[in-house]
């Protein structure tokens, strides 16, 4: 039995001993590494992320864990760069640093941060890449659908983002009426832009801007894209046909010497330094107002007011205006500037507008077209800069559906110069039924009748005001009563005043007699006489006729001409009307 125990006992001692030494070798192994010194590691960034960029990229990381570490280690396509991080470069915890010169590609960034002592961060891949040329080549414009004129001006309505998703803005450059550049800009979440002032038919040109990519760092303008601004509705009025009507309760403008009848509407708006050459109103004059006749019939649609230049003295400047019409002056006088005996009036308030006198040397403002045609407008300046007076050195006036005005034929005298034919035979009575808006033919006292044998002649009109002639309306003796006496040809002659205005006899030789003609074209012409129009016409069938004068002379005196009629003998007329651009009354 003890042999057999000592037996038993020598195999425990072996294999204790066997799995004694197994256990210190293994053990050796575990702890080799710190046997030879803790490893230490640097200071990391957190939460990588690349952003895109133009041939470069954008490394951002938070610096929570960062401690001392002071270079940065980036390794990508078996490159290795090597940065110091720079403590500038860091903002509200985040440090930032470019990566620059890469090609346009994905990349995986290996990113090692090390300490001043050489110990290295854990490694970390962030994912990121950059942008080029085939990029920026496959990305859309914002482009313009069309422009829409509005109440409040004109508009470029643009597409949508649907295919410009990158494009973050949209510059805008567009040809002013002053000859130059206006410039606007139309963000990411703008569909259109208004554009003022602008030149018609002058070239607008946009330049979209893309990000480089999603979160991108650069900002990368497209090929520019060129278009044609349309036409204006409305055009600038002509300033020869605008003149002031000065009202028994207008303010004339005319303090200090000021002439704003001759200068207002001049197309000058600078000033000297001298009030004649201003709308000049005086002291304690506001609210007051100024009567315009613009001298055409127009659906008003801007105005534009030139003042002081603020850096000189905008003390005068208007702060408070508005803008009255009417269609005429009948019943028109207010006993003074009240509101409400405008209204009581018949005057219209097409627009107020606060102006910010204090600063702008022009204010400018769009009119709702709703209104129905005006002729006469009402300036009324209801509070300026000293609240005192204003000063005004020009006014400019826009119109859609621009027409002539017809002259009151009331003002008309026929002047029966020595060469005119009076148009009084077969007891013809021009002189009050010429001019009497009634067509009606009922006998040759109702008209004009020249006689026989009295073709070619003319007859001379004082119109009682000067005017820019545009349209000429005659009526004839009817075709079912006689239209032997109806002109084939009929010449608009006009003269600013008559003086030396006579036409002399032509004399001319035919065999032993001497022929006189004293209503030839050239002497016409050597008297002074502009032609304004020739107009033939088929008398034989012609009732009436209406014709547009193009050779605008501001004439005062006009004189028809019948040159030769169906049986070229005798000449008449029923009616006959005018109508002109602007109407200035005689002194």
């Amino acid at each position: 039995m003890i042999k057999n125990y000592n037996r038993c006992f020598f195999k425990v001692l072996i294999l204790v001993g066997f799995f004694t030494n197994y256990s210190c070798g293994d053990m050796d192994s575990i702890h080799e590494g710190y046997l030879q010194g803790e490893q230490v590691y640097a200071g990391k960034l957190d939460t990588l992320k690349i952003r895109p960029g133009y041939y470069r990229a954008q490394l951002e990381g938070q610096t929570q864990f960062l401690g001392n570490s002071n270079q940065i280690i980036i390794e990508y396509d078996d490159q290795t760069d090597i940065y110091e991080i720079n403590l500038e470069n860091i903002e509200n915890g985040i440090y930032t640093m470019i990566l620059p010169n890469l090609d346009e590609k994905s990349y995986e960034f290996n990113v090692t941060t090390q300490d001043d002592l050489g110990n290295l961060s854990v490694s970390q891949i962030v994912a990121g890449s950059a942008v080029g040329d085939i990029f920026v080549s496959d990305q859309d414009p914002r482009e313009i659908d069309n422009f829409t004129f509005e109440d409040d001006g004109t508009y470029a309505n643009f597409f949508g983002n649907a295919q410009s998703e990158n494009v973050i803005f949209t510059i805008i450059d567009y040809e002013n009426e002053s000859d130059g550049i206006s410039k606007d800009t139309l963000f990411y979440s703008d569909s259109r832009v208004k554009i003022e002032q602008y030149k018609p038919l002058g070239n607008l040109q946009t330049t979209s801007v893309i990000q480089s990519g999603l979160d991108g760092i650069d900002s990368i303008a497209l090929t520019s894209l060129n278009y044609t601004m349309p036409d204006l509705p409305y055009s600038v009025l002509d300033k020869n046909y605008i003149r002031l009507v000065n009202m028994p309760s207008d303010n004339p403008g005319t303090y200090n010497n000021a002439n704003p009848n001759e200068y207002l509407f001049d197309g000058n708006a600078d000033w000297n330094g001298n009030d004649m050459f201003t709308y000049n109103s005086g002291p304690n004059s506001i609210p007051h107002h100024f009567t315009i006749d613009l001298g055409v019939n127009t659906v008003l649609r801007r105005v534009d007011i030139d003042m002081m230049n603020p850096d000189v003295d905008s003390s005068s400047n208007p702060t408070g205006i508005q803008v009255w019409g009417r269609e005429n002056l009948d019943f028109a006088q207010t006993a003074s500037s009240d509101e409400d005996l405008f209204i009581n009036a018949g005057w219209v308030l097409l627009h107020e507008e606060q102006i910010d006198g204090e600063n702008l040397e022009r204010a400018s403002f769009i009119i709702n077209p709703d209104f129905s045609p005006k002729r006469f407008i009402r300036i009324r300046t209801t509070s300026s800069v000293n609240n005192d007076s204003i000063k005004l050195t020009e006014l400019t006036f826009y119109g859609e559906d621009v027409e002539s005005i017809e002259l009151d034929k009331s003002s008309y005298v026929l002047q029966n110069m020595p060469s005119d034919n009076p148009g009084t035979f077969y007891g013809a009575d021009p002189l009050n039924y010429l001019f009497d808006n009634n067509t009606l033919y009922s006998g040759d006292t109702y008209g004009y009748h020249s006689g026989e044998n009295a073709v070619p002649g003319h007859f001379t009109i004082d119109l009682g005001t000067s005017t820019y002639l545009s349209d000429v309306k005659l009526d004839f003796r009817p075709t079912w009563s006689f239209s032997g006496n109806t002109p084939n040809q009929v010449e608009i002659w006009g003269r600013s005043d008559i003086t030396d205005a006579e036409t002399l006899p032509e004399f001319e030789s035919s065999g032993n007699n001497v022929i006189s003609d004293p209503v030839s074209t050239e002497s016409f012409e050597n008297a002074g006489w502009i032609l304004l129009r020739s107009q033939t016409l088929d008398g034989q069938n012609t009732n009436n006729i209406e014709f547009e004068i193009e050779n605008l002379v501001k004439s005062r005196f006009i004189r028809i001409r019948y040159v030769n009629t169906v049986q070229n003998s005798a000449c008449q007329f029923i009616e006959i009307g005018f109508s002109g651009f602007g109407s200035f009354p005689i002194d």
